[in-house]
């Protein structure tokens, strides 16, 4: 038997339903957060976090110290040699440390392919931007609850080195500081306002400023406040030494 539905017996719910998908398509792309310069543009370039929220910290707040003759304990850096011969692993393009003498030395591990916004949660260690190398830019994360805090220790004119797995350096030297508030800190694609200049940025105008452009190397970790360790990020920005 065929069934006549008026328009009258068609449940609410669906009409709204069909509703909310016509106007969901009808928003313009230049709605997302896109950089205006579409020539710039890097797909799903997102900004990894490199923080958690305090609710989160269960299993961090009981890591062990570090121990007497921890690589990256202030007061027993290895020596450069020493450190190079702990990392290196014969393979001359990739970035295994990191060393600034007096102030850090941490072995540096890879994102797993496709998964840019990894990073490692083991201690005295950075994380290597696999999107940010493909701009032949040098980018690497820490959480600032583990070796993020150490980021904080870098200012200006510090010499930095990278360490490749054949054992050569790359010289670089600290030239800017900059520190973003994050405006939606649970998310991403975040707004940011600059902290110093007070301009307002897109996800992707951080992104280009820090992991696009002329080869650099850029270190990346969370700003707390309030006690929200994804407040914000500091960027610390270091150019190559000729």
């Amino acid at each position: 038997m065929v069934r006549n539905y008026s328009f009258n017996q068609i449940p609410i719910s669906r009409i709204i339903l069909v509703i909310i998908l016509i106007v969901s398509l009808s928003i313009p792309y230049s709605f997302l957060l896109f950089n205006n310069n579409l020539s710039n543009f890097t797909p799903l370039a997102k900004i990894p976090g490199t923080g958690e929220s305090f609710a989160n910290l269960g299993t961090i707040i009981h890591l062990p110290p570090p121990t007497i003759d921890s690589w990256t304990s202030r007061d027993h850096l290895p020596s450069l040699r020493n450190f190079i011969s702990r990392v290196e692993n014969g393979q001359n393009l990739t970035v295994r440390g990191v060393y600034v003498p007096g102030f850090l030395a941490l072995p540096v591990v890879q994102q797993p392919g496709g998964d840019s916004g990894y990073v490692s949660r083991k201690a005295e260690t950075a994380t290597q931007f696999q999107l940010a190398a493909r701009n032949n830019v040098i980018g690497l994360l820490a959480h600032n609850f583990l070796s993020g805090k150490d980021f904080f220790r870098l200012s200006e004119g510090l010499q930095v080195m990278v360490v490749r797995g054949d054992g050569s350096i790359d010289r670089y030297r600290v030239t800017g500081v900059h520190e973003l508030q994050k405006l939606s800190p649970g998310s991403n694609w975040s707004h940011y306002v600059d902290l110093k200049s007070g301009e307002r940025l897109t996800t992707y105008q951080v992104f280009n400023q820090f992991y696009q452009g002329e080869h650099h190397l850029t270190f990346q970790t969370c700003l707390e406040k309030d006690g929200l360790e994804t407040w914000g990020l500091r960027f610390v920005v270091a150019e190559p030494v000729q």
